[in-house]
């Protein structure tokens, strides 16, 4: 897992704030793998999909 980008933190950090969450320091790196992580699962997802006949 390479270290989220402080662009990603302050990001992550927004979300979290127009939600009313608060997320503490030592779990915003796992945040943001986290969505790393959903990104690619739904750029898979969308993909498979094109691919599929209808």
């Amino acid at each position: 897992m390479t270290q989220a980008t402080e662009d990603e933190r302050r990001l992550a950090l927004l979300l979290a704030d127009r939600i009313g969450m608060v997320l503490p320091a030592a779990a915003l790196d796992g945040v943001v793998a986290n969505q790393r992580l959903l990104a690619r699962h739904h750029e898979t997802v969308r993909a498979a999909l094109a691919e599929e006949p209808r």
